[in-house]
């Protein structure tokens, strides 16, 4: 099945955005209102494949918009009524926000995934209405056993990061940030949390 197989059937089909290697699309099919992810040409195509066989296994810890669809050359996933974080993020929501990253950053390492984006979150994290927080765009992630989603994350809070919540000692940070590296941990992992008192 191909995009343009299926494309006669959407119903408000709009282009919502562009990467690299794909181009989105939101529309409804059937009942359900959709995001399409395309390839933005043949060389392209294996990457969208992959990101499917990702969201299949990170959507079991309630991670990324839920896949529903997969064909030769799109994915389709729910869309997510959203902000990117760059948009929503002020110092009022930043503990809730950051809190839920952390939350999932952990969850992907403890699964073998890697996203190789969380050291920059601004422009793959939509965060809806209520402030939950969604992971997506995972184009780049990777199956591997070098883990770095809480350090990536971590690296972000020690920067940019650290203009949105109440002064933390930095130094402590990064020594725990190593110590997990080495150790992952869940012991390693809450000294990170306490620290940054998320």
């Amino acid at each position: 099945m191909r995009f343009e197989d299926i494309k006669k059937d959407i119903k408000d089909l709009e282009k919502i955005g562009e990467g690299w290697r794909g181009v989105i699309y939101k529309g409804k099919l059937g009942d359900n209102i959709l995001a399409f992810k395309i390839p933005k040409s043949l060389l392209h195509r294996n990457a969208i494949k992959k990101e499917g066989s990702i969201l299949k296994i990170v959507n079991r810890e309630g991670i990324g918009g839920k896949l529903i669809l997969e064909g030769d050359d799109f994915i389709a996933y729910e869309y997510i009524e959203g902000q990117p974080l760059k948009k929503v993020l002020n110092r009022e929501n930043a503990k809730k926000i950051f809190s839920q990253l952390l939350e999932q950053a952990r969850k992907l390492d403890l699964i073998g995934i890697s996203k190789e984006e969380m050291h920059r979150p601004h422009s793959n994290v939509l965060v809806d209405k209520d402030l939950n927080v969604y992971l997506i765009d995972f184009e780049r992630s990777k199956r591997t056993q070098n883990l770095q989603n809480v350090t990536q994350l971590v690296q972000y809070f020690l920067s940019e990061g650290s203009n949105y919540i109440p002064p933390f000692d930095k130094k402590a940070l990064i020594e725990a940030a190593k110590e997990y590296k080495k150790n992952k941990t869940e012991k390693n992992f809450e000294k990170i949390k306490k620290i940054l008192d998320l």
